[in-house]
């Protein structure tokens, strides 16, 4: 057993902290043996769901008996809280690389939903060993998993260091069910097949489908397949994550998109690292957010998750217009070259009038500027990694745009960016929503990032309690823990309850703080002192242990 003493705890449901010890049980806690009540906290003001108090755990005054046979660690002047839930991962290649999952332990991240944006590796076919690098970064096994619960047994006897839940992928279904370059309008008969799919998904334990349908090949479903597929998500009493089409200049009729989805196949809708792209859309924000509210209003079950920076990171890739992107590799670096060689070729002003008046998609090249994109990973130029395009474009001495035409027509591997996207005020205005909750949409595709992947939960902590006092500690324990695991049907995770999942966080708050960045995307956290998954030490004292004592969470 293992007696944790003294700590100030934060149990999840919003409610005032209180000061307890909390004895574990092997996976679960026993007993919560309740002190005197710690000073008073503001509690929650707001909930987008019943966490009320009459669930908190009752105060106990029997003592321990035979202290001397628990194994104690004295947490005094320390929070103790549920393990932070992460509701947008990009985990699943990485899990397989590292199993114990380190980046996410050191920030205090016990559990998390991966398979978001539509991509992902399940279903596959056997010759795909490569599918979307600048998500998901390289694996070098071969795998052929045909079923989900292939899958999930592949998962258990290799054995992982943190719970793991998924979504199935859109794109993987697309995949599989259309014949050649999956860049087009899907047949009756393929939207048919990708239906059985995805059934056979949800029958399996995924907790939902993602979509993103910014992405190639998702940008190219009709309507009619989203409701097809929605239905099916929707007869599970599921959850439909996504990246929507536009988050920039046209992202009120992109979200009016997706809640007319909701609304006609009565699906649970979870909107994907809510924002609002580029300086000039910023004032979009309240509009977006009150048809939010008035969709839910009216009945639509939604919600949103966000992630805690101003700057995203996706695929360098993704700045193309979509015409290019469903062209087939090696047709699209052709044209790509072409472009970069001769600024005068129809092909360069072809290129360059779309991304710089874009109809019906996001040009992030036109939202941000080359001065805030910066390539993080071009595994065939890693010279230029770090650097804007703007510097890209000094160093080859031409303009920003044939820089990146180059860059990509020479690219065979992965090629993520990190774009400046929205303001503070409006990423703290998102943050303290009722109805938003924690997310880092991590990627770890290769030794640079965005340090979100390392960091995002510490940074939440430290930027919305801390620093900003956007949130109160109640508010912000809330967002990151039982909030999604409500969302997303953990059961007995998120809360610190007796007979829950022991899955832990102890933290030093004024100690806290996250030393990583863009240029040192992995630098370690302070101030995270211990943190437990099902009643095992991932980190002892701030030290990795490397157990790897993580579950599939199947719902």
């Amino acid at each position: 057993m293992i007696l944790l003493k003294n700590g100030l705890v934060a149990d999840g449901s919003g409610e005032r902290v209180f000061n307890a010890d909390i004895l574990i049980n092997g996976d679960k806690i026993e007993k919560i043996i309740r002190k005197e009540d710690a000073q008073p906290g503001s509690g929650l003001k707001q909930a987008a769901f019943d966490n009320s108090s009459k669930n908190a755990e009752a105060p106990e005054n029997a003592s321990l008996q035979a202290p001397e046979t628990y194994e104690t660690y004295d947490i005094s002047g320390c929070v103790v809280c549920p393990g932070f839930i992460d509701s947008h991962a990009h985990s699943e290649l990485e899990i397989l690389r590292h199993p114990s999952m380190p980046y996410k332990i050191m920030q205090g991240i016990t559990s998390d939903v991966s398979g978001n944006c539509g991509v992902g590796v399940y279903p596959k076919k056997t010759e795909d060993n490569n599918l979307f690098p600048d998500i998901l970064g390289h694996y070098a096994d071969s795998w052929d998993w045909n079923s989900f619960s292939t899958f999930s047994s592949y998962l258990e006897n290799k054995g992982f260091g943190m719970n793991i839940a998924f979504l199935q992928p859109h794109a993987n279904l697309r995949l599989q069910a259309i014949s050649g370059n999956p860049n087009r309008k899907a047949t009756t008969r393929e939207i048919d097949t990708m239906c059985e799919l995805l059934d056979k998904s949800l029958r399996g334990g995924c907790v939902g489908f993602s979509g993103g349908i910014y992405y190639a090949p998702n940008i190219y479903a009709s309507r009619d397949e989203y409701i097809a597929l929605l239905k099916i998500v929707r007869a599970h009493n599921k959850i439909f994550s996504v990246h929507h089409r536009c988050e920039g200049t046209e992202i009120i009729p992109s979200v009016r998109e997706i809640l007319d989805f909701a609304r006609e196949s009565g699906v649970r809708l979870e909107i994907s690292h809510l924002k609002v792209i580029g300086t000039k859309n910023q004032y979009k924000i309240d509009t977006v957010i009150k048809m939010i509210e008035d969709a839910r209003s009216e009945g639509v079950d939604v919600s949103f998750d966000a992630y805690p920076y101003e700057y995203g990171s996706t695929s360098l890739f993704s700045l193309l217009p979509p015409d290019y992107l469903r062209l087939e590799n090696v047709e699209l670096r052709k044209r790509l070259r072409t472009a970069s060689e001769n600024r005068n070729s129809e092909e360069y002003g072809d290129l360059v009038s779309k991304m710089s008046n874009p109809e019906g998609w996001d040009s992030i090249m036109e939202l941000c500027g080359p001065d805030n994109i910066t390539a993080v990973i071009l595994e065939n130029n890693p010279s230029f990694n770090g650097k804007t395009l703007s510097e890209c474009a000094e160093i080859l001495r031409t303009d920003p745009y044939t820089a990146l035409f180059k860059l990509l027509s020479e690219e065979k591997g992965a090629a993520l960016m990190a774009d400046v996207t929205q303001s503070q005020e409006n990423l703290l205005k998102i943050a303290r929503h009722p109805l938003c909750s924690f997310g880092t949409d991590a990627l770890y595709v290769g030794e640079m990032g965005h340090p979100r992947s390392s960091s995002a939960a510490v940074h939440y902590l430290v930027q919305n309690v801390y620093r900003t006092h956007n949130l109160t500690l109640e508010e912000a324990v809330f967002k990151m823990t039982s909030l999604n695991a409500e969302r997303f049907g953990f059961e007995k995770r998120g809360l610190i309850r007796s007979d829950y999942y022991a899955d832990l966080v102890v933290f030093n708050p004024e100690k806290l703080k996250d030393t990583a960045s863009l240029s040192h995307p992995f630098s370690p956290n302070e101030g995270i002192v211990h943190v437990l998954v099902n009643g095992e030490f991932a980190l002892k004292n701030g030290a990795l242990t490397g157990k790897c004592n993580g579950k599939l969470v199947l719902r």
